[in-house]
């Protein structure tokens, strides 16, 4: 659609050009001149068709045409000038600087010449004559270089709007990318703590029955199968959540804080783990919500994975407020099951997330026979 505006653009110059020259040639030629003239004056004009393809020989062969023209009629000569200027507009738009100083100088030259030797006048009027005829050459210059200006602040600004909006696309990835990883931290701390308390408690009730066949025993044995197929699959839906992506991103809700740990603990000894709770220091009057989150979902995966791994064995939270930072520490025995590879858990990178994105530290591991989390949140006070 473009190449075919351009086509018709071009049509209609060598039309305007044309219509120009030969109204021009009719009107003010001599009798004895003018079908020379006018055949001079179309020829320029028709040259103009190959000016977007060789702009410089265009504007050559125009000039020469022209020159040539005024040594047959220089009133004609005159008019058919708008030939070589059209050609020259276009040189000066699609070449470079060097090839348009040397077009201009060409230019001037050729007025100067016919102005000198061709047109017949002589004194203070050719002098200002042929001054006044060498600065239009800077009309088709000039308006060429405003619209290369122009070409180029909206290729300035074209390449400024693809780059924000690329940006926004960006953005709008990395937003996605956070919200995705966020959910897949809460599935986990949420859903996957609840299927794990499931499968351990019907595991507990099937083994405290006794052995043999029953309804219920099948009914909790079913339960324990289909809560561990359960946990199997939110781990692999969960891989996949992460797998496009690292970032970290902050809860967008209200979570639990400092005054649900009790609870925390409690539902931990009903489920069977043997643990003791320690506080040390004193709680500052304001603690952000997003450190009283972390330490709670920090807790809350340890003590299921103290569950989960190590069943029966004794356990020991401390939580110490310090004078600028909480300090959180979970140990307990490694159990039968310390080649399990928890360090590579999904749960150990969401507490690791939790703790570094808050500009704290964590630390997970293996410590002599006992596993020990070792989590240090900064306070953040603030508005």
């Amino acid at each position: 659609m473009k190449h075919d505006r351009a086509h018709l653009i071009d049509a209609a110059v060598v039309a305007w050009v044309l219509v120009v020259i030969a109204i021009g040639g009719m009107v003010r030629a001599d009798s004895s001149t003018r079908p020379v003239a006018l055949l001079l004056g179309l020829a320029a004009a028709l040259m103009l068709v190959l000016r977007r393809r060789a702009p410089v020989a265009t504007f050559a062969v125009t000039a020469a045409l022209v020159l040539v023209l005024f040594a047959v009629d220089p009133t004609v000569g005159a008019v058919a000038a708008i030939a070589p200027a059209v050609a020259l507009y276009t040189l000066a738009l699609s070449r470079g600087r060097l090839q348009l100083v040397v077009a201009v100088a060409a230019s001037a030259a050729a007025v100067v010449v016919a102005e000198l030797f061709l047109s017949g006048h002589h004194g203070p009027t050719l002098t200002l004559q042929t001054a006044a005829h060498v600065s239009l050459i800077a009309i088709p210059v000039l308006a060429a270089e405003a619209l290369r200006n122009r070409r180029a602040y909206i290729q300035v600004l074209l390449e400024r709007l693809e780059a924000a909006e690329r940006e926004r696309d960006e953005e709008l990835e990395r937003r996605a990318e956070q919200e995705r990883l966020r959910i897949a931290r809460d599935l986990h701390d949420v859903v996957a703590h609840t299927l794990t308390t499931i499968n351990v408690q019907a595991g507990v009730a099937a083994h405290l029955l006794d052995r043999g066949s029953g309804p219920a025993r099948d009914a909790l044995a079913t339960i324990e199968a289909e809560s561990h197929e359960a946990l199997e699959e939110l781990r692999t839906i969960l891989g996949m959540l992460r797998e496009r992506g690292n970032g970290k991103a902050a809860p967008l809700e209200p979570a639990p804080g400092f005054t649900q740990l009790e609870g925390l603990i409690e539902q931990a000894r009903t489920t069977g783990v043997d643990v003791s709770f320690d506080v040390e220091g004193e709680q500052p009057d304001q603690v952000p919500e997003a450190v009283q989150l972390a330490a709670f979902r920090i807790m809350q995966e340890s003590l299921t994975n103290a569950r989960r791994h190590a069943p029966g064995s004794a356990t020991q939270v401390t939580l110490a407020y310090g004078p600028d930072r909480l300090r959180l520490e979970i140990e307990n025995d490694v159990g039968s099951t310390r080649n399990d590879n928890r360090n590579a858990g999904i749960g150990i990178l969401g507490m690791r997330e939790r703790s570094t994105a808050l500009g704290g530290t964590f630390q997970a591991g293996p410590s002599g026979d006992r596993f020990r989390v070792v989590a240090e949140l900064p306070y953040r006070r603030g508005t």
